[in-house]
């Protein structure tokens, strides 16, 4: 749906000019070979031009990082010589910078080969037919000083050169090699097929293959994020790029298509290549392929196109209209009221109930504030009625928009996922009706708790403690007996979770009796094991009764308990408990002010951090600038002045 579109290529991150930190020249024990894979040396324009990087190394303690880059790695910078012929398709798209990620797939070096694969297409487009030489210079390599070394360096390394030839591809040629693609594609659904298939198309160069790019770029609904990444990526490397702006700006102001957020940041990013076409690179601002957040001129490229889409939208009908508007509001969201955010909002609000569910529940999610409409009711409502797999994240977005609007006629509804053994609709909705309790949900909820319980099922845990959380909401007094006998049965063997949204019902009525055993889960669960535990117990009830074993807990001298409580006090505890953790503040302070160095080693540290972030944090109270100045000067371990780095 629309939601795919926008999303497919937000995950490309960019920082112009990345280099890792703290990296060192090569050592001689760790060596990088360049070949091309199958010894191949002659190739068409457009072929795939596939490297293989061999690392190895003749004692331990280095790494490599082998994830192939889609859009040239940031480790790997490629040398071709001559650079004559030569367009660097992907430094003018990113404006010189490099891709950027935060995944690594990393193995340990030794005298054995690690390959790792480049292509030279993702990076660079070859104009003229000759012979060219390429070399890496790489930083995939780390080295480590021992198996606990967290800050490994990154070593530098020089490749070797090879050579190859490139020869014309023929219009001929050209066309052959989409039509076998094409066909190809058209009857592929396998990820990995298109994958490969996509990736081959991308990096033919000429006009056929570019108006068979722009051709699946506008019909990629229902293929994959790989599909649509490859093909995204093979519209800035095509030669004609003028051509493929001028396709899919027509595209784009046609009436009959829908504009997508793609399509129009595709349009926009393209635009801007034209107009800084001979102009010095300025590495992007970028944080997504779609929306270079913080460039003045893509901006105002973009602003231009909404207000001639939104200028145009009664022209278009249908998906055309509501898909554009859709677009279009997500770049007025933030904006003042406005004339083309008038007509976006009355457009989306008349046409709401025949949208697609996905693209529903996105503009209640997302743009609520610019939607928000009492006409929208009997939409919601329908989309309330809806089941399957798909449903949950429709509910939610639903639910919780129909009990602000209507909280009376969303009982009902609440009633209906409380009861449904399959709804896995976020508590912190269906908890927020204002009624007590409902009475009608007893039977089932104790049904459905007795069941999960004695289940083998693995995913059952989670219904288990979703309904025990319902439980301590909604549940009446009516069916205590009945759950604690069956709690008193078998809830030892429950996962601690579940265990203490049940515990959190019987505190809600018999807090005398569930104390002591809420005192009885803490005392036979190891060190650590409680944050499984108390954090789910207090978000569904709190009371001074959990205040004391919680205080109880401070003063303990268990590392985990310690941070535990604080953590908790801070987050639902009474302004009282500010006094009480500056007390056993302070009394860490003085038990570890001269150990400071074994208080980080041994994580005692954390335990001032987390005391130290519930004194500035916490929702009962408030820190003076004075307090907080003096909690920072007093820090005594790197874990708590990491409290004021963040801020």
């Amino acid at each position: 749906m629309l939601r795919r579109t926008i999303y497919l290529l937000v995950g490309i991150v960019w920082l112009a000019g990345a280099t890792a930190a703290l990296a060192q020249d090569s050592p001689g024990d760790v060596q990088v070979k360049l070949s091309l894979i199958d010894n191949k040396t002659s190739f068409r324009t457009g072929d795939p031009i596939r490297l293989i990087l061999e690392f190895t190394s003749d004692r331990e303690g280095y790494d490599v990082d082998t994830v192939t880059d889609k859009t040239g790695s940031p480790s790997d910078t490629l040398f071709i010589s001559p650079d004559a012929g030569v367009t660097h398709w992907l430094d003018e798209y990113l404006g010189g910078g490099r891709s950027f990620r935060d995944y690594f797939t990393v193995q340990k070096l030794s005298p054995a080969p690690t390959r790792v694969e480049v292509t030279v297409n993702s990076v660079v487009r070859f104009d003229r037919p000759g012979r060219y030489s390429v070399w890496v210079r790489t930083r995939r390599v780390t080295q480590r000083k021992d198996l606990n070394d967290r800050a490994p360096r990154a070593i530098t390394l020089t490749s070797n050169e090879v050579s190859f030839d490139v020869q014309p591809m023929s219009e001929a040629d050209e066309a052959k090699e989409v039509q076998r693609l094409s066909a190809a594609l058209d009857i592929s659904r396998d990820v990995q097929s298109e994958e490969k298939l996509t990736q081959e198309l991308s990096f033919l160069t000429g006009d056929i293959s570019a108006r068979e790019k722009v051709r699946r770029f506008l019909n990629s609904e229902g293929r994959s994020g790989n599909y649509f990444q490859n093909i995204g990526l093979g519209l800035y490397g095509a030669r004609n790029r003028a051509l493929v702006f001028e396709l899919l700006e027509a595209a784009m102001r046609d009436p009959s298509r829908p504009v997508t957020y793609a399509l129009l940041g595709t349009v926009t990013k393209l635009k801007q290549l034209r107009q800084n076409a001979g102009l010095p690179q300025k590495p992007a601002a970028n944080v997504a392929m779609f929306d270079p957040i913080g460039d003045p001129q893509y901006n105002a490229i973009q602003d231009a196109y909404v207000t001639e889409l939104a200028a145009g939208l009664s022209k278009r009908t249908g998906k055309s209209q509501t898909t554009t508007a859709i677009t279009i509001l997500s770049r007025l969201s933030k904006t003042p009221e406005t004339a083309a955010l008038n007509e976006v909002r009355r457009v989306l609000v008349q046409q709401f109930q025949d949208l697609h569910p996905y693209d529903q529940e996105y503009l209640l999610r997302v743009y609520w504030d610019q939607l928000h409409d009492p006409s929208l009711l009997p939409a919601i409502k329908q989309m309330l009625s809806s089941k399957g797999l798909a449903s949950k994240n429709i509910h939610d977005a639903a639910l919780k928009r129909l009990i602000e609007m209507a909280p009376d006629e969303a009982r009902s509804f609440v009633v209906s996922e409380v009861i449904d053994p399959t709804s896995l609709v976020d508590y912190e909705i269906l908890r927020s009706l204002r009624d007590a309790t409902l009475p009608e949900t007893d039977a089932p909820l104790l049904e459905q708790i007795r069941r999960l319980s004695s289940s083998t099922r693995s995913f059952d845990v989670t219904y288990l403690k979703q309904k025990a959380s319902l439980a301590a909401r909604y549940a009446t007094v009516g069916i205590y007996q009945s759950l604690m006998d069956l709690y008193q049965q078998s809830g030892a063997k429950w996962p601690l979770e579940a265990r203490a949204c049940l515990l959190a019902y019987f505190a809600r009525y018999n807090e005398n009796e569930a104390l002591p055993l809420i005192e009885q889960v803490l005392a036979g669960i190891e060190p650590g094991q409680d944050f499984n535990f108390l954090p789910d117990l207090t978000r569904l009830y709190y009371s001074d009764g959990i205040d004391a074993v919680l205080r109880k807990r401070l003063q303990s001298e268990e590392l985990h308990a310690v941070r535990t409580a604080a953590w908790l006090m801070s987050k639902y505890g009474p302004a009282g408990d500010q006094q009480v953790i500056e007390a056993r503040l302070e009394r860490w302070r003085k038990e570890w002010q001269n150990r400071a160095a074994e208080a980080q080693t041994n994580l005692q540290g954390t335990a001032e951090r987390e005391m130290v972030t519930a004194l500035l944090r916490a929702k009962s109270w408030k820190a003076s600038p004075e307090q907080a100045k003096e909690l920072e000067r007093n820090c005594i371990t790197d874990f708590c002045r990491e409290n004021f780095r963040r801020q």
